[in-house]
């Protein structure tokens, strides 16, 4: 707007126009001054209230992992991997076995006393791990033992057995009751998972190897 207009003006408008361009200029300055501090803060409000929904998100996903954990085992137990010994390295597989065959046999009535590891052996993509057991048991207790044996995850083979009767004499008659007692010599071996190589998983052909060498 011009002066001469302005003069034209009555003095009641000059004023009014004088206090609006007052305002005008005290809104711009704000404007300026207060217009990034808001953007910012807007800017942190929106990722404040992203991570917070993140945050929650994330807090119900931690809260639901025992049972993921749980889903993940089951899963494992199903897959190949339950068939082979845990240790991969040839003493830790040995002492695992010898382990397992131990319980099997202490728990059903034998009674050990020795036990070695034999040299390991690879099996295709596999390592055969063997241990030499020699015990005492019944004839029954001796069935209870191999089914035990045969029947266990991770998969165990009797690779040898050698039967020796503690009274061999002829006329041999055991007490009322009594069940003679056998002196047993018995080879178990067990496979070694291969290697974690990445990404890598058994595959089907040898698991099939090995559900048949137990068949077997």
């Amino acid at each position: 707007m011009t002066p001469t207009l302005v003069q034209k003006l009555s003095p009641a408008r000059r004023h009014a126009l004088a206090l609006g361009l007052f305002i005008a200029v005290v809104v711009i300055a704000v404007a300026v001054v207060l217009g990034p501090w808001i953007l910012l803060s807007r800017h942190y409000d929106r990722a404040i209230a992203d991570t917070s929904s993140r945050l929650r998100v994330y807090e119900r996903i931690a809260a639901q992992a025992p049972e993921y954990r749980k889903a993940l085992i089951a899963m494992d137990r199903r897959s190949g991997r339950g068939f082979y010994l845990t240790n991969t390295a040839a003493n830790l597989a040995g002492a695992e076995l010898q382990e397992l065959v131990k319980a099997a046999i202490e728990s059903n009535g034998g009674r050990i006393t020795t036990s070695q590891n034999i040299a390991p052996h690879d099996d295709g993509r596999f390592r055969e791990i063997v241990v030499s057991v020699q015990f005492f048991a019944t004839t029954p207790n001796l069935q209870k033992i191999l089914m035990a044996v045969e029947t266990h995850r991770p998969y165990l083979i009797v690779d040898s057995l050698t039967i020796r009767p503690l009274n061999a004499f002829r006329g041999f008659k055991p007490g009322p009751g009594q069940e003679p007692e056998l002196n047993v010599q018995l080879e178990v071996g067990g496979w070694t998972f291969p290697e974690p190589a990445k990404g890598a998983s058994p595959t089907r052909k040898s698991a099939a190897a090995v559900t048949k060498r137990r068949a077997a």
